[in-house]
């Protein structure tokens, strides 16, 4: 693993005993980080690599089998979560972390803020994928004080390449909602969030912006289970299960979506067939809760939040994650795999592509995910020659490992791609010729 080391102290603490003697937030403080491989990792594998964190002997073994760690900031994932889905949910984290994608925290106070999470929670993300499980995580008494509440991915909210096909992808809000909540407590007084239970009336710059973009403040309260609010109101939020400080963390997310162009180039919702998308189609979805779509509707509407965003005192990103941190500089990778009819052709899509163009590296691992229905009875290979056992050639199988049945969530195939590997790898299927054709992987050092 390549690392990256910064020299300074930390505190770390074991175990499930309360803490004791804990030192409070401090930003000079600079603690060793090293550069993320996105290895997924068993739990002991997880737990012997990253022997620091908290909370690890709490029990959370019991929910989760894969973990990842990102600048600190553990990814884990219950049984039959689709690899790539995690990797992919890491690698959006990452990009939050580090924009640039130099392998430096972009922000060493929010970097440094994970690093001391005493109480543990604000160090977890994780991935579920059985509601029976995920009620007996919540509910998970030994753990709460390190790890609940912790950020959720739901089945289908890791999209591996949707936001590059239009589609919105629901782990980037989920994650930028956890990257917002460091925002909040690193930097209180343009981000914060006043406790409106414990009787806080201050206010941050984002919340004042907030009032305003609402036409309302927070001692208004919905009026026959709706909210009203004026006609110059440019958000409009409609859950009324969604306070005033819940709607603060709905506002950044929107703010900051519409300022990177995300919401710009979006095409359609979540599950929404490609055929039926449309131009700015996501900010036509939203309309009802959110009227602005560029940033220079933002700027031009919401210019405290623009001017906040923007701030040059802080480093929040300004890229669209879609996922891809750090390419082939990293070891660890995941593609979705799909299949489509095209004029009555089976195909196989990469990441919803058709041949993309996909250069592996040699040492790096690759997980080629076969989760979706229409993969099933149509099993992914590799060869050396095109069309593979089809066009007389043989399967390769150096580094490769088939896992599950193709069409079962969590069935993948993956290569770690061998130090004497050809230059192309052609894809192919057994069960079915030209499902691939076309598609190859070059291979580079």
């Amino acid at each position: 693993m390549n690392q990256i080391i910064i020299f300074m102290a930390t505190v770390l603490l074991l175990g499930c005993a309360p803490a004791k003697n804990l030192t409070k937030y401090n930003s000079d403080l600079v603690t060793s980080y090293a550069k993320p491989t996105f290895e997924p990792m068993m739990f002991d594998q997880y737990k012997n690599a990253h022997p620091e964190l908290r909370g690890l002997d709490c029990g959370i073994d019991k929910f989760f089998d894969k973990y990842i760690n990102v600048y600190g900031v553990t990814i884990a994932a219950m049984p039959k979560t689709p690899v790539p889905e995690i990797i992919h949910a890491a690698k959006i984290y990452a990009q939050l972390i580090d924009d640039d994608e130099n392998f430096h925290p972009d922000d060493i106070k929010i970097y440094q803020y994970h690093q001391e999470d005493h109480k543990g929670r604000n160090s977890l993300i994780v991935l579920v994928d059985d509601k029976l499980m995920d009620n007996k995580w919540i509910g998970f008494k030994p753990g709460q004080k390190f790890w609940v509440p912790a950020q959720a991915l739901r089945p289908g909210h890791s999209g591996v390449g949707h936001s590059r096909d239009g589609e919105m992808d629901i782990a980037v809000e989920e994650l930028f909602h956890k990257y917002g909540k460091s925002l909040q407590s690193v930097y209180p007084q343009d981000f914060g969030l006043p406790d409106e239970e414990a009787g806080d009336t201050w206010a941050s710059t984002l919340t004042d912006a907030m009032d305003t973009a609402r036409g309302i403040n927070r001692k208004v309260k919905p009026v026959n289970n709706r909210w009203i609010y004026p006609e110059s109101a440019w958000y409009t939020y409609d859950d009324t299960s969604c306070g005033w400080g819940c709607q603060v963390d709905e506002y950044l997310w929107h703010v900051w979506a519409t300022n990177i162009g995300y919401y710009e180039m979006l095409t359609r919702a979540p599950d929404v067939p490609k055929e039926e998308s449309k131009t700015k189609g996501w900010c036509e979805n939203i309309r009802f809760e959110w009227n602005l779509c560029t940033r220079e509707d933002l700027k031009e509407t919401d210019l405290p939040a623009f001017n906040l965003i923007n701030s040059v005192r802080y480093q929040i990103p300004n890229n669209i994650p879609f996922g891809e941190y750090g390419g082939n500089q990293v070891e660890y990778h995941g593609y979705e795999i799909d299949v489509v009819n095209i004029a009555g052709h089976d195909r196989f899509t990469i990441n919803r592509k058709f041949n993309p163009n996909i250069k592996l590296k040699r040492g790096n691992t690759y997980y080629f995910d076969q989760s979706l229905k229409k993969n099933s009875s149509l099993p992914l290979r590799f060869s050396s020659s095109e069309d593979g056992i089809h066009g007389g050639g043989v399967e390769y199988r150096n580094g490769v490992v088939s896992n599950g049945v193709p069409g079962v969530r969590g069935s993948y195939v993956r290569i770690t791609v061998p130090k004497n590997a050809p230059s192309k790898i052609y894809l192919y299927s057994p069960s079915k010729l030209g499902l691939a054709k076309g598609a190859v992987l070059a291979i580079t050092n």
